[in-house]
C-alpha cells in the first residue's frame, strides 16, 4: 500500500482492502504498521477489511518536527480514512492509539461504527498513572544502546512468563525494535503528546459501542484504568487479558483478536 498524504504528512498504510467491514488498526508510542500485522490480523484479515497505518513519527510515515497533540494525530486519521473513502468503521487503538481513537472519535463520531480502547486510560490526572518502573523506561534517554533500550523497555511492557518463555514473537519483536528505530526526537513528540492528552471531561460524549481491552499485568497503563473508564462509559463492555502485560496484542494474539471478534461481530 503507498503512503497517503493527509493533513500534511505523508502516512505508510498497510490495507487488505476488499469490500468486508473496515477495521482501523491505531498503533501506540514507536509502533507502526507490524503492531497489528504481526499479532491480531491473521485472526481476523478473513472477515475484515484492516487498515494499518503508521502513525506521524513512526515506521516508514513522515517523521515532522513536533510538537505533536493526540487531536493533530487523530485528524491524521481522518484524512486518511477520507482518501480511502471509508464512510464509516470500527476503530481499534493501542495505547497512545487509543488516545488517538478517542479525539478521533470525539471530533467525528459519525465515522465510528465501534471503538475498541486497547490498554489505554482517558489521559490526564484522574487517570491511573504507568508504575515508577515504566515511567522510569519512557524517561530513558532515547539514544542509548539499542539493546539496552529494547532490554528494559521489555521489562517492564510485557509480562515476566513471556520473557521466561523466550517465544519466537519476542525474537521477532526483538528484531523489529532494532530494525525500525524510532527518531529520539519522534519518540519526544509522540510521547509528549500522549503526556498532554486528557479526555477525562469529554470522553462521556462518545456513544458508540465501545469495547475495553487490558492486560492484567500491564504496568505501562494500569488495568485499574479500565474501571476509571467504565464509570465514563457506562455502556462499554471489558475484557481483561490474563497474564499479559501491555503488548498483550504480541503476547496473547489468539485471545485479544478472540476478544476483538466477538465485539465486532454483535
Amino acid at each position: 500500500m503507498p503512503h497517503i498524504t493527509t493533513n500534511g504528512v505523508q502516512l505508510y498504510v498497510e490495507d487488505t482492502g476488499g469490500d468486508r467491514p473496515a477495521v482501523l488498526f491505531i498503533a501506540g508510542l514507536g509502533y507502526d504498521e507490524w503492531f497489528w500485522a504481526q499479532s491480531v490480523a491473521p485472526y481476523l484479515r478473513d472477515d475484515y477489511r484492516l487498515v494499518m497505518p503508521a502513525n506521524r513519527g513512526a515506521g516508514r510515515s513522515d517523521k515532522p518536527a513536533g510538537p505533536y497533540t493526540t487531536a493533530q494525530m487523530a485528524a491524521d486519521m481522518l484524512g486518511l480514512l477520507d482518501a480511502l473513502a471509508l464512510e464509516q468503521v470500527i476503530v481499534v487503538g493501542h495505547s497512545l492509539g487509543g488516545f488517538i481513537a478517542q479525539e478521533l472519535t470525539l471530533a467525528a463520531p459519525n465515522r465510528v461504527r465501534k471503538l475498541v480502547l486497547a490498554g489505554t486510560s482517558f489521559g490526564g490526572p484522574q487517570s491511573i498513572p504507568p508504575t515508577p518502573a515504566a515511567l522510569a523506561v519512557l524517561m530513558l534517554d532515547r539514544t542509548l544502546d539499542p539493546m539496552e533500550l529494547i532490554r528494559r523497555g521489555l521489562e517492564t511492557a510485557v509480562a515476566p512468563a513471556f520473557l521466561a518463555a523466550k517465544p519466537p514473537m519476542l525474537d521477532a519483536l526483538i528484531a523489529y525494535r532494532l530494525t525500525t528505530p524510532v527518531p529520539p526526537e519522534a519518540f519526544q513528540s509522540q510521547l509528549m503528546a500522549g503526556a498532554a492528552h486528557d479526555a477525562a471531561d469529554r470522553i462521556a460524549a462518545i456513544g458508540c459501542p465501545t469495547l475495553l481491552v487490558a492486560g492484567e499485568l500491564d504496568q505501562v497503563v494500569p488495568p485499574g484504568n479500565v474501571a476509571l473508564l467504565q464509570a465514563k462509559l457506562p455502556q462499554a463492555e471489558s475484557v481483561v487479558i490474563p497474564d499479559a502485560g501491555h503488548l498483550f496484542p504480541i503476547e496473547k494474539p489468539q485471545e485479544t483478536a478472540t476478544a476483538l471478534a466477538d465485539f465486532f461481530r454483535r
